[in-house]
């Protein structure tokens, strides 16, 4: 029995498939502090406001009008939200090998049809990439400047800035020089470091609760004498070597915080391989969510829901899935004969409760 292309290119399979594969892919960890959530549009608006400490009340006369308190300052974020993009082509050829080997129990036709769905795979993926990007670059923005910015290689120059008048910067970030870099590990400091971050969470009324880097930044502790000492403290005993569960066992018990190592990588636009979260740097972070990675409504959902496509006889066939990544798959000929298939979403993470994160630059 042949097989017809549209058996395989048809987005709501793709959609049941790529959902199937989702369920069993390891969560990336930005999605534990700006989980995903759906909405309409392109605009995206969020509240920001600084809590910090508690203010006494003030002593009163009687019979006497009370003092009105002034509300703390809210800022109110709006932003249009990036379009991200791209597609991959079936063409001539790869049409030609499927109506070559498209009988029924030909052991040569599954291999192909993954290999296409693995070009939509990569696709979704890549969106998921590119939304993980953006969070961890809130998570640890390269010199405490908070912002999440596209190159060259993204074919788009731009920034979204979350902290213009380096509020957050003045007081949630440090940046280690000289001896005290954790690097120079018989005169750094990390666990007074540590101290010092939490302390300044604590003074926004946030808990601290779990400290994030990639493996070459934790690896600067092995080895460091302050954690040695500690360690000592503890044993009562000399120390010449701690391995990794020791150390986060000893930041543990004596900063009551837990250590997230964070080593899932990605190909950036120009094609060199990545950490997502980047070396010399921890974040500090307290309880609860940060914010919310939100997707927009893709130019291909709304031709969807404002019918403005016959979509059962036109030649593009759409589907949204769950999180709001858009699949599209149009069939041309122009000539030649192709079918591309192109995956967008608008996303970009909102940050209300960036006063709960303290970045160190540790080198």
């Amino acid at each position: 029995m042949a097989i017809r292309i549209t058996d395989i290119l048809n987005t709501e399979l793709i959609a049941a498939y790529m959902t199937e594969a989702e369920s069993n892919k390891i969560p990336y960890l930005g999605e534990a502090f700006f989980p995903n959530k759906k909405k309409m549009g392109i605009d995206l608006k969020w509240l920001h406001s600084h809590k910090g400490l508690g203010v006494a009340l003030k002593p009163s006369n009687f019979d006497a009008i009370p003092e009105i308190r002034p509300r703390g300052e809210a800022k109110l974020t709006q932003e249009q939200m990036p379009l991200f993009r791209e597609s991959r082509i079936v063409s001539e050829t790869n049409i030609a090998e499927l109506a070559r080997i498209s009988e029924a129990n030909d052991r040569y036709l599954q291999p192909v049809v993954d290999d296409i769905y693995n070009d939509v795979r990569d696709l979704v993926e890549g969106a998921e990439i590119a939304a993980e990007r953006m969070r961890m670059q809130l998570l640890a923005p390269t010199n405490g400047n908070v912002e999440i910015s596209f190159g060259e290689n993204d074919h788009t120059i731009g920034a979204y800035d979350y902290d213009s008048n380096n509020i957050w910067k003045g007081a949630n970030y440090l940046a280690l020089s000289g001896s005290s870099t954790w690097d120079n590990k018989t005169t750094s400091t990390p666990l007074s470091d540590i101290k010092t971050g939490k302390k300044a969470l604590r003074k926004n009324g946030v808990t601290p609760v779990a400290i994030i880097s990639n493996s070459n930044t934790f690896d600067y502790l092995t080895g460091n004498e302050q954690i040695k000492s500690a360690l000592v403290s503890v044993t009562g005993q000399a120390i010449n070597y701690i391995d990794d569960e020791t150390v986060v066992d000893v930041i543990r018990k004596k900063e009551q915080i837990d250590w997230i190592i964070y080593d899932k990588m990605y190909k950036d636009t120009d094609g060199t391989e990545k950490y997502f979260y980047p070396d010399d740097y921890v974040t500090i972070v307290g309880a609860g969510q940060l914010g919310t990675l939100w997707r927009g409504s893709t130019p291909e959902e709304l031709t969807t829901v404002n019918k403005m496509i016959d979509a059962p006889n036109a030649p593009v066939d759409i589907t949204v899935l769950p999180s709001g990544i858009a699949i599209a798959v149009q069939t041309e000929y122009k000539p030649s004969f192709t079918i591309t298939t192109t995956v967008s979403q608008i996303a970009l993470p909102s940050y209300e409760g960036m006063d709960g994160v303290f970045v160190i630059k540790v080198k």
